[in-house]
């Protein structure tokens, strides 16, 4: 008895010393990651940012930085567009569905949504279950053709999407390969409405967002502008220049839902202990990597090697955002902004691998963002122009010229002038729409370039037909003169 009486004196006298050291250690690493944030945002001009962390249980730390369009300072409750952050939660939509007996996992898409065609040499079915592993066979390039869009309707947009889809070529066997694309969780949200007789947008309000106290979060145009969406940044030359704020009406369900980021720290909680909404099984099953051979889980990334956790990154034209949860740690972050260019997701891959870095103890670093890529880009069609302006000017002066070589190379000037965006698209494996989306100073620049290769192939023409003309004048005339 002497013993345990003892103990817990010396308990009650090291408790307030174990307490002060916690907060110290919990201050030092909340400073830790407000100079890594401060830095990143100057490093990377990006004007507004939220960021949320969440450990075992609390949100251990929640700051915001900068500005949106509107000049309205950024808040813990501030909208940013998720991008495909959306895809962890319109799986979770699918999973309360299959534990409520609306649907199966692994039967055709084609119980659901009769309607929809597509064309396989296999005789395999793409199943429920390939759509939230990116392993249907639907083509990356086909999707881009139907998502990002904003000439959809409203109130149907979902269902006018999956139906200009349908007909499809498959490019693979159905589950035979990962292929990233949101076209799998457009058709996810087509099955929603059909199982649930909702609309996807009431679906995901009524039963995940207001049960999980996720006020600041929707699925649909309307409610989203009512709760502050404003339009983004997109980036040219790593400079933020304020865009037009598309929105895909059909886009919520792969990514164009609207969240907060202390909306979105409930939802780590949530997938870091579970609640009402799914058992624990399923919650499991959302958590769990997926087979060794495949690369994507019921809505979530994995890292290729490491320690295996789920996370997602998201991005559209103006926003990017990115979530991850460590349920044996018992963290989770949020990070949302509002600027993005595809040529810097890999630099803001660094933010978060730096929060991570920090919660871990570890030393956290930066990525360089650099827009070498633009810069070289620009460097191409200028010299292009300085050649073609130095070559005209040599033509001019000239009295005797190779027609048949200046004719050519005119000709060749518009044949790539022509046919420069096709051979774009098709090195980079991305449709057009979408170079002028995500990489908007870079399709400004193919723009140029094709317009000095017009300019260059027409003028060749033009000044060897005066030439010729000229030519012939000369001759008339000293013909009259003899």
């Amino acid at each position: 008895m002497k013993r345990i009486v003892i103990s817990l004196l010396l308990f009650l006298l090291a408790a307030p010393s174990l307490s002060l050291a916690a907060e110290e250690r919990d201050r030092d690493t909340a400073q830790q990651i407000d100079a890594l944030m401060n830095e990143a945002l100057a490093k990377y001009h990006i004007p507004g940012a939220s960021l949320a962390v969440v450990h075992r249980g609390q949100t251990v730390y929640q700051e915001s930085w900068g500005t949106m369009s509107d000049g309205s300072g950024v808040t813990a409750d501030t909208t940013f567009l998720i991008g495909s952050v959306s895809k962890p939660l319109t799986a979770l939509a699918m999973m309360m569905l299959a534990e409520e007996g609306g649907l199966r996992l692994d039967e055709p898409i084609e119980t659901y949504l009769p309607w929809f065609t597509y064309q396989t040499d296999s005789g395999k079915s793409i199943t429920v279950r390939h759509l939230l592993e990116q392993t249907s066979g639907i083509g990356a390039y086909d999707g881009m053709k139907v998502t990002d869009r904003e000439d959809r309707d409203r109130e149907k947009g979902i269902a006018q999407a999956a139906a200009e889809l349908s007909g499809v070529k498959l490019s693979r066997t159905p589950g035979e390969a990962y292929e990233y694309n949101s076209a799998n969780y457009l058709l996810l949200g087509a099955i929603v409405e059909a199982v649930s007789d909702q609309s996807f947008s009431a679906f995901m309000d009524t039963r995940i967002f207001s049960p999980l106290g996720m006020n600041y979060t929707s699925a649909d145009y309307e409610s989203a502008v009512s709760k502050g969406f404003v339009p983004g940044y997109r980036s040219w030359f790593g400079k933020p220049v304020k865009g037009d704020g598309l929105y895909d009406p059909s886009g919520a369900p792969y990514g164009y839902m609207s969240s907060s980021s202390g909306d979105l720290a409930k939802f780590i909680k949530f997938m870091l202990y579970g609640g009402e909404l799914i058992s624990e099984q399923g919650l499991k099953q959302l958590r769990t990597p997926p087979e060794s051979n495949k690369r994507y889980g019921l809505g979530w990334h994995f890292p290729r090697s490491g320690e295996k956790y789920p996370y997602h990154t998201g991005a559209t034209p103006e926003y990017r955002s990115e979530l991850f949860i460590m349920p044996e740690q018992g963290l989770g972050a949020v990070l949302l902004m509002n600027k993005y260019h595809e040529l810097e997701a890999v630099a803001y891959l660094s933010i978060m691998e730096g929060v991570r870095s920090i919660m871990k103890g570890e030393k956290s670093q930066l990525a360089e963002m650099n827009a070498s890529t633009q810069w070289m880009t620009l460097g191409v069609v200028i010299l292009f122009a300085a050649v073609f302006v130095f070559s005209f000017i040599r033509l001019r002066r000239k009295k005797a010229i190779n027609k048949l070589l200046w004719v050519s190379a005119g000709a060749l000037s518009l044949i790539i002038a022509a046919g420069l965006i096709a051979l774009f698209t098709y090195i980079m494996g991305i449709s057009w729409r979408t170079v002028g989306l995500f990489l908007p100073d870079i399709a400004f620049l193919v723009y140029c370039l094709i317009a000095v290769l017009a300019v260059h192939g027409l003028l060749a023409i033009i000044f060897v037909a005066a030439k010729r003309k000229q030519q012939h004048l000369n001759i008339h005339r000293e013909k009259q003169t003899f």
